[in-house]
């Protein structure tokens, strides 16, 4: 039973636009709090630097307003404080008070209470009003206490409350701005990051359209996604998987077509076995290898080397070893018929393989290649179940050899018998060096065959074998298959 496909719960769209909106107001909340501190600092240091201000000028009045009695002239003082409170529209009172805590002079702004301390009345008798001014806490206020001095010595003390109504209008204006910029950046960044995530998850939806279609069977599928990045690469590999695929699935379906039409007809195949048989005979006795004409078919030979079996006595042969050459010439003989080959010819020393005739295909070459993958893996399999069982099994070596060749009036041409041959001389000759194994089995494939079959195998060049003519053939062996 298949895996049920999940759900998505969160669109990765939903998770780009979560993650910039969350970017946005953490990085605006950050500017938001940084302002405001900086304004309220800002705020404070210019109200002391305001009061310091007004303590100097102050200060600096004593030498002019001492009398011949050393007695301190305090309307001089009123009148210039009436002037700094005029000058300075955040002073709302300020008192200068004795060391009995008593008011000797002071200054009122009255058009800032009424325009910002509605709240507050006010009262006629001034004097009495500057000490309730002086005495309530009143919101949105700063009371700031400083000392009148003269060549370093206190001779009074100034009180002076600040409204910060000014200073709040200001730091509303730039919270409004900020709110308005944030909102700005809101509405950009959601229409950035809906494009941005609409175009990720739209590519990305492209490609798992194209993988359900493949998933439901549907190789004929390419992905267009227009885009130079990780997703771009992406769907590149994806057509390329399905190019790849489809090759390998009409191969395969186009064997198992013929192969499943043959399942069942153990009757067939019988008939198929003694048509074999004589045909073989047929080829022993006439032995004839006629050279390449116009008139030839061009196959694709597959030379299977059983001359190691000629070195064994039928009689002394063990059952393991007959029970492997039964199954080999079994299988040899029903991957040729699957596959809408030809057994060609049998001698002591190798089983011919024919695709191209008497059955023409155009893909004649890959089905050579695949039915010789096949019958090795079968000989492979049954070798290593007897050995992994503990059987004795005798030293025989089986390789493959592929080659373009032709065939004419029913025979295979004089020349690929002749490559067939130097390819032998030259494996024997090769494994002389080499150490001895229990069992060994090759693919070999003429230059011509691997680079058609490339797409199929991984290839390893050998050597150049020489030929009779004095030519050369490029010898090549299997690595691996791609199916």
């Amino acid at each position: 039973m298949g895996r049920r496909r999940r759900k998505v719960k969160i669109s990765l769209q939903y998770k780009i636009l979560a993650l910039i909106f969350s970017l946005i107001i953490i990085t605006m909340a950050v500017i938001f709090y940084y302002s405001i501190d900086m304004n309220l600092k800002i705020q404070k240091r210019e109200i002391r630097k305001s009061a310091k201000q007004v303590s100097d000028t102050l200060s600096a009045l004593r030498l002019v307003t001492l009398g011949k009695t050393n007695d301190v002239n305090w309307k001089v003082y009123e009148k210039y404080m009436e002037i700094l409170a005029k000058l300075d529209r955040n002073i709302m009172v300020m008192a200068i008070t004795d060391e009995n805590k008593d008011i000797k002079a002071y200054a009122i702004n009255v058009p800032i209470i009424k325009k910002d301390f509605k709240q507050i009345k006010i009262n006629p008798k001034k004097s009495k009003f500057v000490k309730e001014l002086l005495d309530t806490e009143i919101n949105d206020v700063l009371k700031v206490r400083g000392n009148l001095k003269i060549k370093g010595e206190q001779f009074s003390e100034i009180i002076i409350k600040f409204s910060k109504k000014s200073y709040i209008r200001k730091m509303n204006i730039t919270i409004i701005n900020m709110i308005i910029l944030t909102v700005i950046l809101l509405a950009s960044g959601f229409g950035g990051a809906l494009l941005l995530a609409r175009f990720i998850t739209n590519n990305f939806n492209i490609i798992a359209a194209g993988m359900r279609k493949v998933a439901e069977g549907d190789l004929h599928v390419e992905v267009d996604v227009k885009a130079n990045d990780e997703v771009g690469v992406l769907a590149d590999d994806f057509n390329r998987m399905i190019v790849e695929l489809r090759e390998k699935v009409r191969i395969k379906d186009a064997f198992e077509t013929v192969a499943d039409g043959l399942k069942d007809m153990d009757d067939l195949k019988k008939a198929y076995k003694v048509l074999t048989y004589q045909e073989m005979t047929d080829k022993i006795t006439k032995g004839y290898s006629p050279p390449a004409s116009e008139g030839a078919v061009p196959v694709v030979f597959v030379f299977i080397d059983t001359s190691s079996f000629s070195s064994f006595t039928f009689e002394l042969i063990s059952e393991e070893m007959k029970e492997i050459i039964e199954k080999f010439i079994e299988k040899v003989s029903l991957t040729a018929l699957e596959y809408q080959g030809a057994v060609f010819k049998v001698t002591e020393g190798y089983v011919l393989l024919c695709f191209g005739y008497p059955f023409k295909h155009e893909d004649d070459m890959k089905r050579a290649m695949i039915s010789t993958i096949e019958i090795r893996k079968e000989i492979v399999s049954m070798v290593k179940g007897k050995l992994t069982l503990g059987y004795n099994i005798e030293d025989f070596n089986i390789n493959f050899v592929l080659i373009n060749g032709t065939v004419n009036k029913d025979f295979i041409d004089s020349a690929s018998g002749d490559k067939y041959k130097a390819v032998i001389d030259y494996l024997n000759f090769a494994s002389k060096y080499g150490g001895k194994k229990k069992y060994s089995t090759d693919v070999f494939a003429a230059g011509d065959v691997a680079k058609g079959t490339a797409n199929l195998a991984n290839y390893e060049k050998i050597d150049d074998v020489s030929l009779t003519d004095s030519a050369t053939m490029e010898l090549y062996r299997l690595k691996g298959t791609k199916f």
